[in-house]
């Protein structure tokens, strides 16, 4: 067994429970994605190829389907998952600026993870609520009409 799987045996021993009560159909593998990415909270490659070795599934079939959705991820996220909008209607109203004072004043720039785990910040295209621009996900709690002003306090509500 490998050290990740050695120090995470618990983990798989759940992901083993789910895998066992279910039939073999062909939305096995998605639920069971799905489920893996619950319990160790991303899909590393060794879950990926415990997964697949389980399921009788070429690696690359997995490794496939976890890259191509982006539901799916691969590194370890922090508690907060911050995400600022840089889609059309966000970007105008000045999107660029609320994300680069999240950097400031979390310290990491977009698309990492503070040591501490605390956040994750990303950014991305529209998340789909472009009446109040810009906007800021965190944990998929939705901030609009955020201004740079209101950024220490949206930090705040992470304590």
């Amino acid at each position: 067994m490998c050290d990740f799987a050695s120090r995470n045996k618990e983990l798989f021993n759940k992901l083993d429970i789910f895998m066992n009560s279910n039939d073999n159909n062909e939305k096995i593998l998605m639920n069971t994605l799905h489920h893996a990415q619950s319990i160790f909270g991303y899909l590393p490659k060794d879950v990926q190829v415990y997964i697949a070795e389980k399921l009788h599934l070429p690696f690359s079939q997995v490794e496939g389907i976890v890259n191509f959705y982006s539901y799916f991820v691969t590194e370890l996220k922090g508690k907060y998952k911050i995400k600022v909008c840089l889609g059309n209607a966000c970007n105008k109203d000045d999107s660029p600026s609320i994300l680069r004072e999240f950097e400031k004043l979390i310290g990491i720039k977009t698309g990492e993870t503070t040591k501490d785990m605390k956040f994750s910040l990303e950014s991305g295209g529209c998340v789909g609520v472009c009446r109040k621009t810009p906007i800021v996900t965190i944990n998929g709690r939705v901030y609009e009409s955020v201004t740079v002003q209101d950024i220490p306090s949206i930090l705040e509500n992470c304590i």
